[in-house]
């Protein structure tokens, strides 16, 4: 009775946090996703484009920039002239 006890008060204690959790402690988009066959869809799983060719490498699909990224992108800027 009391292991009863213990786990739902485990149960109850990790529902509570999910429900005090803030929704915009959501992890943001990552940079990459890996397009495979039609059932396996979109997998936006990698920051690099590299981890992203290492696993489409096993031929199951192919790598390319996520359009959901809103995170920071790398811009080359022209010197200026003067």
């Amino acid at each position: 009775m009391k292991r009863l006890q213990a786990v739902l008060v485990l149960v109850a204690g990790f529902a509570g946090l999910l429900l005090i959790s803030p929704a915009s402690a959501e992890m943001p988009p990552f940079r990459y996703c890996m397009i495979g066959t039609p059932n396996m869809g979109r997998d936006c799983t990698y920051n690099s484009l590299q981890l992203c060719q290492v696993a489409a490498s096993a031929g199951v699909g192919f790598c390319e920039e996520n359009p959901a990224y809103t995170g920071s992108r790398q811009v080359v800027r022209q010197p200026r002239r003067r």
